[in-house]
């Protein structure tokens, strides 16, 4: 592609770089609503006959529509969901949206979250489901400066540690079990910013490191980046669920939804900067995404994705032990008090439909 000029064209970019680039199918049309819903429609199609007689499915994201969203963008560029007859609809999320809060009121049939949120809320009795997720791995990691690289959970003794809200209760637990109190830890709210980390607000600061880290990094800041897993969190991040009754009463549609969806996560893995160049493409006027970084975080992505169960059993798979470690995690720090049956956490029952091996 080098020579030619594809910033300049955006139908160009849309349309032939990815079809070329085996991400979407030829003959395909991209519509994207004021709202920022993204569809996609046979060529000549319009989006209200396209969407007749499909069955609509909304996803409350986790966060802003960034590269590490991209497999279900794709999904529906290349028309799988449609093929399905579905009419996948993926809502933007953001500080103060919370994707627990909207699937239990019917909101939204589906989101994503911690693999330990939803074992937290399903600790308190709140009906919800697991079904899949994204990351084998979180990418949740620990950053600080190389200056005073703070690369382990008792260093951060004395420190001032800066995170997104609702992270709190997980730095909680960890700290708890390394042995460090969390109270000796100033633990502080700052949103999704890491320039508070460069500015000197605070010492260490908490988020993606497949997105913060990494833009620190390309940016030229040297900052250490140690991944929740390797301080013994194996949480999953960005899991799918829903309400137990949903999962029940709508077992096809949300077989078919996993089907179509896990297609467009397979060719993510295989074309990661082309899936980030995709969402970034659509996107990067709502997000301010820098292309580079995307397709950067996309790349770094991968082995998170497809690692662990998910190289044996297939991608967005999710299974007992992964939830039984962040248990036990939970129950050390105190914030999971009660016995929970883990197979009332999760069920696996629609990625086996949808082409994964148990």
């Amino acid at each position: 592609m080098k020579g030619e000029n594809m910033e300049s064209n955006a139908r160009w970019s849309r349309r032939q770089f990815l079809a070329r680039s085996g991400l979407i199918a030829a003959g395909t049309t991209v519509a994207l609503s004021s709202a920022g819903v993204l569809s996609a429609l046979p060529s000549g199609a319009s989006v209200k006959a396209a969407a007749k007689g499909l069955e609509t499915v909304k996803f409350q994201l986790g966060w802003l529509k960034l590269a590490q969203f991209g497999g279900h963008f794709i999904a529906l560029q290349n028309g799988y969901f449609k093929d399905e007859g579905i009419d996948a609809q993926f809502l933007s999320g953001g500080s103060g949206i919370s994707g627990l809060t909207l699937v239990e009121s019917g909101q939204v049939m589906m989101a994503d979250a911690n693999g330990s949120d939803i074992l937290t809320a399903v600790s308190k009795n709140i009906p919800l489901q697991c079904f899949g997720t994204i990351y084998q791995s979180t990418p949740n990691a620990l950053m600080s400066l190389g200056k005073e690289p703070l690369t382990t959970l008792k260093s951060l003794k004395g420190k001032t540690v800066g995170l997104p809200n609702g992270e709190q209760q997980l730095l909680s637990a960890m700290l708890t079990r390394a042995g460090v109190a969390p109270s000796s830890v100033n633990i502080v709210t700052v949103g999704s910013d890491p320039s508070v980390l460069t500015s000197g607000q605070v010492q260490a600061y908490i988020g993606y490191g497949t997105e913060q880290g990494l833009d620190l990094q390309k940016s030229g800041v040297d900052v250490k980046i140690v991944y929740f897993s390797e301080l013994g969190d194996p949480d999953y991040g960005n899991a799918y669920f829903a309400k137990t009754s949903t999962l029940k009463s709508k077992s096809d549609l949300v077989t078919r939804w996993m089907r179509a969806d896990l297609k467009g996560w397979q060719e993510y893995c295989k074309h990661p900067k082309a899936a980030a160049k995709l969402t970034w493409d659509l996107y990067h006027t709502q997000t301010q995404a820098v292309l580079a970084n995307e397709e950067n975080s996309a790349q770094v992505s991968v082995p998170l994705i497809n690692g662990g169960a998910a190289a044996k059993n297939g991608l967005l798979w999710v299974e007992e032990t992964a939830f039984q470690q962040v248990y036990e995690l939970y129950k050390t720090a105190g914030i999971i008090t009660g016995k929970v049956d883990l197979r009332k956490v999760f069920t696996q029952k629609f990625l086996v439909g949808a082409g994964d091996k148990a």
